[in-house]
Parts: structure tokens; sequence; C-alpha cells
């Protein structure tokens, strides 16, 4: 190892230190804190931001985020105010968040009071600089970079700003949009390394937005952007296997319950379960505090660079002096700890409570359907015969596909309205033929290659392989004004209406087929961003896996509506929704919902539900 090499692992383990020695200082008050803020944010931030997002979608009469349903009528100035309410209301709650937290760690480096009343009066100032313009340069960087990149900083309001799949995984799906991806996580990977002292900059100094920004990219030069994130890793590092041994610790009395008393294993498993929420909400309010530790302690080391007018300020106030003076030791350290120690107790007890009824439920062996998601990619080109054909082989139920109109008015399989990701053509599907589209090859990144076929070869393939289809009618731009009622007669002509279902994001496509056929059962593709059922004449709902929740869920059964969702692509989502009965679920990778709904029908007793319980709450945290 050379000089510079030791020099870096030197300072890395130094930042370590100092940042699990401020931790301690801190104590369980600091810990705390950080609890109660996350808390905070999920009973009471989130279901605010949620209902002013269901206000601001009803404002323009919508159920979900739908571009092409959004108009400017009399309810849009509502929304677009609404939607911006929650832009600064989220920004303002996260920039506080970071707020409170440098300065505890300030405080707790120097072993000062962190009572509610010290900490509130260097708060106060800080607030208020928040809500001056000067501080909206940090809205980038707190919208996106950490959102996008986490850091570490597992805070439930970041995690919901975040990218849904959906988008990212569309992206996946061709070499452009791949490399796209990369240098775009790498860039804002960077970004986030070099401005990641800019919240305690902007806290703890004199510095607006910008400066705290700029400040934080010069800090960072060199040798900077290499400790940090080492020191950042190694935290979560430990994290990780010490969220091993919590799962491993609340398993193992279930497993034993599952074989030796299994009348008793419910209350194993709704105890084990809230000990294990309480714990690893401890855990991730532990790590958060280290990693702000981090960066206060890397900012120390360094604080000489900063310009005079942005040092460091002193948070030591003489009522906190006093207090340290005057209040006993050991009632300072006690009380908090012990009215805290309590609170938990209440909570793991309600969250057993709370637990007991959903972990009976979950063990039922699961009967969802598994769609392919436009066939199987791993076996062919999405939309073709190949993809089917993987689709079937692999055991979906069903299988996902696209149907579009030509210029000519005839029906091709095809998701995308541009040929360009599949064919390399920069052409429109609008544009062409049904001969001159089924002439055209396309190719995936797994390297498959075939034709675009038309409807009609597509239908007939799935009959010889007796494969039922979930259709999708999409807009391609080309469709005639009947174009539904051609679908259902080509369909008819097939000898193949009645054996498939239906879907469409139009909610007038849905509408004209079941007003021509009632009997069929049709489906709703709710837009990006659903916050409730729509009022709809389908049958049942497709929502995208991002906001397919579980109240949703029930919501749609208690208005006679199916329930499925799209696209699943992780398998803890994927049992996660096998678990809770959901319909169907659509997803690129049938093979590996298959293989858990396989388990989860062979197995016996609560250890499998706690296992999957657990794994869905460490991938939320």
């Amino acid at each position: 190892m050379d000089q510079q090499s030791q020099g870096v692992w030197k300072v890395t383990f130094s930042l370590l230190r100092n940042a699990v020695k401020t931790v301690k200082r801190g104590g369980m008050r600091l810990i705390a804190a950080v609890f109660i803020m996350q808390l905070v944010v999920l009973v009471v931030a989130l279901p605010v931001i949620r209902w002013i997002f269901t206000e601001a979608l009803h404002a323009s009469g919508m159920t979900g985020v739908d571009v092409s349903a959004l108009t400017i009528g009399p309810g849009f100035p509502l929304t677009a105010t609404l939607i911006l309410l929650i832009v600064l209301l989220a920004f303002w709650l996260l920039a506080i968040q970071f707020a409170i937290l440098s300065v505890l760690i300030a405080r707790s480096s120097t072993g000062q009071s962190l009572s509610f009343k010290p900490v509130f009066k260097d708060l106060k100032p800080l607030v208020n600089k928040i809500f001056k313009p000067s501080s909206s340069a940090l809205l980038f960087y707190l919208f996106i970079v950490i959102p996008v990149t986490g850091f570490g900083f597992a805070s439930l309001l970041v995690e919901r700003i975040a990218i849904p799949a959906f988008v990212t995984g569309e992206l996946y799906k061709s070499t452009s949009g791949t490399i796209f991806m990369v240098i775009y996580l790498l860039t804002l990977g960077v970004l986030n390394t070099r401005w990641s002292l800019t919240t305690p900059i902007f806290t703890l100094t004199r510095a607006t937005g910008g400066q705290s920004l700029r400040s934080s990219w010069k800090l960072t030069t060199g040798l900077g952007g290499i400790q940090i994130p080492l020191a950042v890793a190694s935290i979560m590092l430990g994290a990780a296997l010490a969220t091993v041994v919590l799962v491993g610790l609340t398993l193992l009395p279930v497993w034993i319950a599952d074989n030796i008393a299994p009348t008793a294993a419910p209350v194993v498993a709704s105890i084990g379960l809230g000990v294990a929420e309480v714990l690893g909400g401890l855990l991730t309010s532990l790590v958060i505090a280290l990693i702000m530790a981090v960066l206060f302690s890397y900012l120390q080391l360094h604080k000489d660079s900063l310009p005079k007018n942005r040092q460091l300020q002193s948070l030591e106030h003489d009522d906190a002096k006093q207090s340290q003076k005057t209040e006993p030791k050991n009632k300072k350290r006690r009380a908090p700890t012990l009215t805290f120690s309590i609170a938990l107790v209440a909570l793991t007890a309600l969250l057993a409570t709370v637990s007991y009824g959903p972990i009976n439920d979950l063990a039922q062996k699961p009967q969802s359907l598994v769609l392919g998601h436009r066939g199987f990619s791993e076996g062919g080109v999405e939309n073709t015969i190949g993809g089917l054909e993987a689709a079937a082989e692999a055991g979906a139920d069903l299988v996902e596909m696209d149907v579009m109109q030509t210029i000519d008015g005839k029906f091709v399989v095809m998701h995308d309205v541009n040929l360009n990701r599949l064919a390399g053509q920069n052409v429109d599907v609008k544009s062409l033929t049904l001969a001159e589209l089924t002439k055209i090859t396309v190719k995936d990144q797994q390297g498959h290659t075939d034709l675009i076929p038309s409807l009609a070869d597509y239908v007939n393939r799935a009959a010889e392989l007796d494969m039922p289809l979930l259709i999708e009618i999409k807009l391609s731009g080309a469709e005639t004004p009947n174009h539904v009622d051609e679908l259902v007669t080509e369909l008819e002509s097939l000898d193949a209406l009645d054996s498939h279902i239906y879907h469409s994001l139009d909610p007038a496509s849905v509408a004209r087929l079941k007003r021509i056929r009632p009997n069929l059962n049709v489906g709703y593709t709710m837009a990006f961003a659903g916050v409730e059922v729509p009022d709809t004449p389908a049958d049942f709902i497709v929502v995208e896996a991002w906001t397919a929740t579980e109240k949703m869920q029930k919501e749609a059964y208690a208005a006679g509506l199916g329930f499925m969702v799209w696209t699943v692509n992780d398998v803890p989502t994927m049992r996660e929704h096998l678990r809770r009965g959901t319909d169907g679920i659509i997803t690129d990778h049938p093979d590996l919902t298959i293989k858990a709904r396989k388990e989860m029908q062979r197995e016996r007793g609560l250890a499998g539900v706690m296992w999957d319980m657990l794994d869905r709450f460490v991938t939320v945290f």
C-alpha cells in the first residue's frame, strides 16, 4: 500500500472514530430525536402531502398522473398551485430535517445539551434562513441528487421522492438508455459526494444555499472525494451486518414455534415483527446520525479552508452551559432515556398487536396470476412470437402484450410508437402499413432478433400454445374513429375475442369496448402515481407498482374491481403482492414470480411469511 493510500485510510478511520465518539456523546437523546423525526414524516408529513396531491389531481378530474388527460381547464390553476405547494413543503421538510440533524450532531460533538430549549434556540434562525429565497439553490441537491443516489440518508421523505422503477426499467431496455442511466447515476454519484457537506455548511455557517454548494465542492476536492464515500460505505456495511443478525434473531423464535408449538407461532411472529420494526427504525436512525457525524467531522478537519464569512458558528449558549452545570448528571441522562424506552416498548406492543391479523392473512396460499410483460425478454424480443413462446415455456399464466393500429387500419403487436429503440429506425408505427411493419426486424439487448408480428399471427400462435393474453389497446396516432370496433371484428374473425382479457390507458377505449361487448373482461390501466380508485366501467384496474398500495387494493375490491399491478421486477415486491393476493402480477421475470408462488404454496408455518415481511421492511428502510 503506497503512502497516499495509507493517508486515505488513515483519514477515513479518523472520520469514523470521531463520528462514533460524537454519536456516543449524543447518546439516546440523539438517536431518539432522529427516530422521532422519521416517525413524524411517516405519520404526519407523508399523509398530509398525499392528501394535497390527491386534491391537486381532483382539481383536474384525475385519480392519477395522466398527462394525456390533463387539460388547461378551470381546475388547472388549482392543480398547478397545489403541486407547487407540495414541492415547497417537501423541500422545507427535507431542509429542516437536515438542519435539525446538523445541529444535533454539532452539539453532540462537544458534549452540549440536546434538550429541546437550547436546540430550538439554535434552530430558530436556521428555519428563517430556510424560508428565504437564498436557500432555493438547495432544491436540486435535495430533490434530485440525494433521492436518486441515496448516500445512506434513509429518510422516508427522500425515499418517496425517488424515481419510480418503471421509468428506469424502460430506459434499461435499450443500449442507449442503459448508457444514459449509467452516465446519469455516475454523475449524480460524483455530485452527491462533492455536495455532501452542503447541509452542514448551510446549517452551521452563514452561507446561503449557493455558497454552501460551492464550499462543499471546494472542500471535497482531491482525496475528500474518496474519504467520505469510504467512511459512509463502512457504516452501511456495518448496518448490513447488523440487519442480518437482527433478521436471524427475529426469525429463529418463529421457526422454533412452527416446529414445536404451531398454535403459538402467530403470537411469536407478531411480537417478533414489532420488535424488529422498532429495532430496525433505531438502526436506521443510528446510521443516519453516524453519516451526518462523518460529514461534520470532515468539515471540522477542513474548517480553516472555509472563507472567513462562512466559518463554523458556535452553538453553545449560556442556557446550555448553565443546564450542564446545574442539572444532575444521572438525572439528565436517565430521565429522557427512561421515557424514550417506555415509548419504544409501547410502540412495539402496538405494532405487534396490529401485525397479528395481517400475519395470519398473509399465510394463505397465493393464487395470483403471473403475466409475462410483453412476453419474456429472457427468451425473445418483447411483443414478438419468440417472446410469447419464452413466456409460455417459463410457465406464465397469461402474457400481456400491446396492439396498435397501422396507417392502413390493420393491427400490429408493438409497444413503442417509434421504432428507434427496437429496430434502430426513426420512424413511427402510424406512418407504416402492416405489410411494411411485419418485414422489420427488431432486436433487444440480450441479442434476440425477431420480426414484428401482426396481431393475427400473434393471436394464432397464442392459441397453439394455449396461452391467454392480456391485450393492451395502445394508441399509435393512426387510430380510426372506430378502432376499438375494428379490433373486436378482427379478433372475432380469428375466433379469439372471448379467449382473452383486455386493458388500456385510454379511458375512451375501455368505455367503448365495455359498451359493445359488456361480457368481456376489461381493465383500466391507471397512469403513474395513482392515488385512489377511479370511476370506471372497467372490470379491474391495473396499477403501477410504485403506487399499488394495499389501501388502494382494498378500495378496488370494495368497489367491485379486480386489482393487477405492473411492472413488478424485484423479488421482494413480487412476494409482497403474492402474499397480498393481488389478482395479477405483470412482470418482466415471470419465472421468478412463478418460483416464488410455488415456494409459498409448499411452505408450512409462518417463518416464510416473516421472512417476506422483514425483507420488505429492510428494502423500504
